[in-house]
């Protein structure tokens, strides 16, 4: 043991010495490395808060499952209260059930209200998570049991160290929300952000408490009002199945007591990072494709890095002959090249932390989304760490490898023979350059397509305005439950903002098209369609007012805009998209026929055109347009056409509102083309890291192959000495080395095209396959390839004749 550790500090004293000795091709190693590793471990981390920590603060949070009821159509609504308390007594697997919603909250005085987002709770909430108060307590059992009897709050961490600088006396001080005052009663833990995954909480209130704060709510006694979310740990020894079989047997129990609300109402028992909503539906695959290309990038850093410490490797092989020649055996040789590479990596990986430090503020520093608390769950841990670590290992055991086996396989008395090379040793060099080239080519068309995707979003018509447009929003949960105050506070809101002097149109939507959380979608029947089979037909939904399509720049192909807010004579209505009418009424008349969704009838008065509602690239989807007079929603999205610079509209706005509602805050005021930018984020993060990435990695690839081949024509001096001295022309010469090496980069290329192309087609349609990307790409790599080719053949054909033959 004693003898492995000196010899093992013989081999880190002695790579050390080697790596001062090579210092440019050691810092061009370290920084690839560096890059490579750091963007890794920046996905991993928050990987990690995706899947492994999903809920900040709680320990073994992977643990809890969720109670989610699913309805006939396959979506999830949630649970309702009542549901709820039934649930939490029936089922006996689970060791308690906890129950939250997200509800918007306006905290302050009138006039200085801000925006706020808490979560109603039960009154098992922090207990049933494991969770102990900073300061004071948390709810207890009794304040959860009669509507409105306890006025208390439990404030987060953060709140608490910014609103009252983590002051003893913030025990017992009230804060106004919605109106009513409460008392906060105690201070979560440090790092608690509540049980939705990726978004911050400040506020956590009694359940009981939502008629208080919810003007007219009646989730506490209806059944049909949903929206709560239920989990929690399961017994010990207690299966997923054997918790679903006890779920069915009391889901069929609520059916046969309540069939008004639960009959067609089933359940599943899912693990948390399962949920069939908020993040969870498209987090865990969006950062396995972002950790998958990472890891290939770092791949082909590995592959250039081979390259370059084979070359150098080469060059060593006088040293190496000494050593075998003085009794050190191949393992003692293999050990050392393999220390260096170690070494190395580990080098690397210390620049990758320092990297991913800096991803992860900047991933924690960005704008919110949507005017959600969102939080990127980003943080280094030791976890993240020996990640790092463990990729630095690795990469130094992939680039090192095969130089340190040639190395130890030398032979000492042909290593005293200058240009003695065996052709084994050039089919490697030939395999490490096609191999690096094939996976810079891959990491290349991959950047490239992130990089032309998000650059379609700047060039692409979306079938709509994006110029001109100031989007702000509001909510009016908690002032009244009503239709009729909803639909009169839209119609008083519009027409004081036409009234500006620089609005050329004013609309109210329920949702803005390219959203990160995409358009919502309505199951329907309409008039002419039927299907033969048991699904249903669906379609994208937006509730707008009338002046909405006039304000995008949506025409109406056929049939008039809605009937106005304060008509009530009219039936209600609904308008569709083109794609619609092709898709469900095999473009007949559609105007006047009736559509159904949601249990009410709409006439359908109008066609509007075609345009994006989820995503750039996207298919055309049909949509239908709810008329905001038969269905006002609480939460609004104002859309301003404006006739000059959009922004100088935004104090406007918030004037209007407050002069409305002095209690009601204006949120989220941005350009439309704002919107776009920030909901962009899962095209936006990885094509800002590809325009560095990409350039580095055609760089790399350049630096190997001309290092391969300045090492293969220094092996060949003697043999360009006499075919000059022949007769042989420098550029003939020049044109024969190029090519001989373009026809190795040419296998790589070609290789790495196939592999990309088949996986693109895998992956996405065939028409969707960009001929700019998959064609100029190559086109590119190639042309920088000709060039690290031609500059050390070029200058190896310049080589004085005599010279060479002396060297012989």
């Amino acid at each position: 043991m004693v003898a492995w550790i000196d010899a093992a500090r013989r081999d880190l004293r002695q790579s050390l010495r080697g790596i001062v000795r090579m210092p440019v091709l050691a810092t061009v190693v370290i920084v690839s490395l560096g890059v490579g590793i750091g963007v890794n471990t920046v996905v991993f981390s928050w990987i990690q808060g995706v899947v492994l920590r999903p809920l900040p603060g709680v320990d073994d949070a992977t643990s809890y499952h969720l109670v989610e009821p699913r309805t006939d159509t396959g979506l999830f609504p949630g649970t309702s209260w009542l549901e709820y308390r039934e649930l939490a007594d029936e089922l006996g697997c689970f060791r308690g059930l906890l129950a939250f919603r997200m509800v918007p909250l306006y905290v302050g005085e009138p006039g200085h209200v801000e925006r706020s987002y808490g979560l109603l709770v039960s009154g098992n909430y922090f207990t049933a998570l494991g969770l102990r108060p900073v300061l004071g307590r948390f709810l207890l059992p009794e304040e959860v049991t009669r509507p409105g009897s306890a006025p208390v709050a439990v404030i987060s961490h953060q709140l608490w160290q910014t609103r009252f600088g983590g002051a003893s006396n913030a025990q017992g001080q009230t804060v106004r929300v919605n109106g009513r005052h409460l008392t906060i009663v105690g201070v979560a833990p440090r790092g608690f952000q509540g049980t939705v995954l990726g978004l911050n909480f400040d506020y956590w209130i009694p359940a009981t408490m939502a008629p208080e704060i919810l003007a007219g709510s009646r989730e506490l006694e209806d059944r049909s009002v949903r929206g709560y979310a239920v989990m929690g740990r399961l017994q010990e020894n207690v299966s997923i199945i054997q918790a679903q079989s006890e779920l069915d047997t009391a889901m069929r129990r609520l059916a046969q007591a309540y069939p008004s609300t639960n009959a067609t109402l089933r359940a599943e028992v899912l693990t948390f990072g399962n949920s069939p909503r908020g993040p969870q539906r498209f987090l865990p695959t969006a950062l396995a494709v972002m950790q998958a290309v990472m890891l290939l990038l770092l791949l082909a850093v590995c592959g250039n890095t081979a390259n370059l410490v084979l070359a150098r490797a080469s060059a060593r092989q006088r040293e190496i002959g000494v050593r075998l020649a003085l009794g050190a055996g191949p393992k003692r040789i293999l050990s050392l090249l393999l220390t260096e590479t170690l070494v190395l990596g580990l080098l690397g990986a210390a620049l990758g932390v320092a990297i991913a430090v800096w991803g992860t503020n900047a991933l924690r520093a960005m704008p919110p989304l949507a005017g959600l608390p969102i939080k990127f769950q980003t943080d280094l841990d030791l976890v993240s760490l020996a990640f790092a670590v463990l990729l630095g290992i690795g990469s130094g055991l992939i680039f090192g490898l095969a130089p340190a086996l040639q190395l130890a396989r030398v032979d000492p008395l042909s290593a005293f023979r200058t240009g003695s090379r065996t052709a084994s040793r050039s089919r490697m060099r030939n395999i490490l350059m096609a191999s690096q080239v094939a996976l810079a080519l891959l990491v290349l068309i991959v950047a490239g397509l992130f990089l032309e995707s998000f650059l379609e979003t700047r060039t692409v018509n979306p079938g709509f305005r994006r110029d001109g447009v100031l989007l702000a929003a509001y909510d009016l949960t908690g002032r009244s439950t009503s239709q009729a105050f909803t639909r009169t506070f839209a119609a008083k809101l519009l027409d004081a903002l036409r009234a500006l002097p620089d609005v050329q149109g004013a609309a109210i939507a329920s949702s803005v098209p390219l959203d990160i959380h995409g358009l919502p979608s309505r199951v329907f029947t309409v008039e002419g369609h039927t299907r033969t089979d048991a699904d249903f037909d669906q379609a994208l939904a937006n509730t707008v007012t009338p002046g909405y399509f006039a304000v995008m720049d949506l025409p109406l192909r056929v049939g008039a805009d809605f009937a106005d807010l304060k008509d009530v004579n009219s039936p209600p209505q609904a308008i569709v998209n083109e794609e619609f009418v092709r898709r469900y009424l095999a473009n007949a008349e559609p105007l006047g026929r009736r559509l159904t969704a949601r249990g009410k009838t709409f006439t359908i008065v109008g066609v509007v055109r075609n345009s994006l509602y989820n995503a750039f690239g996207e298919p055309p989807m049909p949509a239908i347009y709810f008329s905001y007079r038969d269905s006002p929603t609480l939460v609004g999205e104002v859309h301003l056409w404006a006739r000059g610079n959009e922004t100088a509209l935004a104090q406007d706005v918030r004037r209007v509102v407050r002069d409305l509602d002095p209690d009601l805050p204006v949120y989220n005021v941005r350009t439309l083309n704002t919107h776009i930018e920030t909901n962009l984020v899962f095209r936006r993060v990885p094509a800002r890291l590809f325009a560095v990435l990409g350039p580095l990695i055609l760089v790399l690839a350049a630096i190997g192959i001309y290092a391969v081949v300045a090492y293969a024509m220094s092996l060949r001096t003697s043999e360009i000495g006499v075919r000059l001295a022949l007769g042989a022309t420098g550029r003939r010469l020049v044109a024969q080395f190029v090519a001989e090496s373009l026809a190795v980069v040419s296998v790589g290329v070609i290789a790495g095209w196939l592999i990309a192309f088949i996986a693109a087609i895998d992956l996405l349609a065939s028409d969707s396959i960009d001929p700019k990307v998959f064609g100029g790409v190559p086109a590119l790599l190639l042309t920088v390839a000709a060039i690290a080719c031609w500059l050390p053949a070029r200058r190896a054909a310049r080589v004085d004749p005599i010279a060479a033959l002396r060297q012989e």
